[in-house]
């Protein structure tokens, strides 16, 4: 009975140690199959949490990286939107000017507002632009809602918010992805201060409005200025506030008219009979501006007060040029953003992956002279299993 219970572990000894032998050459072979050096935690306990640490960290990049690019194209196709409706609004300004020349004909006229029409649609379309998704740009966070639409009056309304969607494209730092079209085509600041005219002026006569500004923001009061000329060919005026009138006297062309916070400058000849009335409007919409433009166009090349009106639809559509070079230069800083993050987030992914490769990768002269140690030490577990299986009390009887 001992001599069969030695016999038995004497065999169970060898034959675990060939077993643990075999493990040690197939995870050798495995190491050189997959060139990792690290294939489970119990291969090196320190680097495999460095390890899945460095992995973590490069699929968040690789997250914020996807939030880039969708970012990105949307932001393009927003620049490129913006861009062409500064064209179309550089268009339109051209076509009033060219309206205001007195040498056109009245049909010279309708077929320049024709032109301001298909412009305006073509507006219109690009205000109501999609991205790649098919979701509206300027819409606000309201994406799947069409920011701008004409009611039975021809005029428009806005549909979307005045929110903001954003990106988070790293741990502290987030993009504004979206714009609301309010903001960008429906108040565009005011040009002449605080007031928009409203001209009543004589044939010939060459009057503008330069500015009116009020300093008084809570001031919602209607203005007027009436223009007179006296038998001394002096030019006098009456300020008019709600239809009372508030301050009179000789006009100065270098003070303007003066009158509390208010302050009004005229620039061309005035007549006997020029009046000009003022409504507080801080913004204008462009939308307003082209409706305006095209209505002008039907009146009579001799009505000075129209005239007098397409200057100033004139001078809202180089406001409107202003405001949204400006905002296609904000889209652009969004894009150099967007463009200077993943090229660091490319950077710390290179870095990343050297010191994944230092900790995980396999050395190559290493691991084959350890895989030839342990297919020698197989060997010789082998040949004495071969041995020590052959073993036997019987082989001395």
């Amino acid at each position: 009975m001992i001599v069969r219970i030695a016999s038995f572990h004497n065999y169970q000894a060898v034959s675990n140690g060939l077993m643990r032998q075999q493990v040690k050459l197939q995870n050798n072979q495995v190491q050189l199959a997959t060139g990792k050096r690290v294939l489970t935690s119990g291969d090196d306990p320190v680097a495999s949490i460095y390890i899945q640490n460095f992995r973590q960290q490069d699929k968040q990049l690789d997250q914020y990286i996807n939030s880039i690019t969708l970012a990105r194209n949307r932001q393009t196709r927003a620049e490129i939107a913006i861009d062409n409706s500064e064209q179309i609004i550089d268009r339109a300004k051209r076509k009033t000017m060219e309206m205001i020349n007195g040498s056109l004909s009245d049909n010279d006229r309708m077929a320049h507002r024709q032109d301001l029409k298909g412009l305006y649609d073509n507006f219109m379309n690009l205000v109501n632009a999609k991205d790649e998704s098919g979701n509206f740009l300027f819409s606000g966070t309201q994406a799947n809602k069409q920011p701008f639409f004409r009611d039975n009056r021809g005029s428009v309304q806005y549909a979307g918010d005045s929110y903001h969607r954003t990106a988070q494209i790293a741990p502290s730092v987030e993009v504004q992805t979206s714009d609301s079209g309010n903001e960008i085509f429906m108040t565009v600041k005011n040009p002449f201060g605080n007031y928009q005219p409203d001209y009543t002026i004589k044939s010939g006569s060459l009057l503008l409005l330069s500015s009116a500004t009020n300093t008084n923001h809570t001031d919602l009061s209607n203005y007027a200025i009436n223009f007179s000329v006296d038998g001394n060919e002096q030019t006098l005026y009456e300020l008019t506030q709600n239809g009372a009138v508030v301050s009179s006297g000789q006009y100065d062309p270098q003070a303007g008219v003066q009158w509390g916070t208010l302050n009004i400058n005229f620039a061309g000849e005035i007549l006997d009979g020029d009046s000009v009335s003022l409504v507080r409007q801080d913004s204008f919409n462009i939308f307003d501006t082209f409706r305006k433009g095209m209505e002008l166009s039907q009146e009579s090349i001799f009505d000075a007060s129209a005239t007098a009106e397409l200057h100033q639809v004139t001078e809202q559509f180089t406001a409107a040029f202003k405001h949204l070079n400006k905002t296609r230069s904000e889209v652009g800083t969004r894009l150099s953003t967007l463009d200077r993050q993943e090229n660091m987030h490319k950077d710390f992914k290179l870095v990343l992956h050297r010191s994944l490769g230092t900790m995980e990768d396999l050395d190559y002269p290493t691991a084959v002279i350890e895989m030839n140690e342990n297919l020698l030490a197989l060997q010789a577990s082998q040949k004495a299993f071969a041995k020590v299986k052959q073993l036997t009390l019987f082989n001395y009887v």
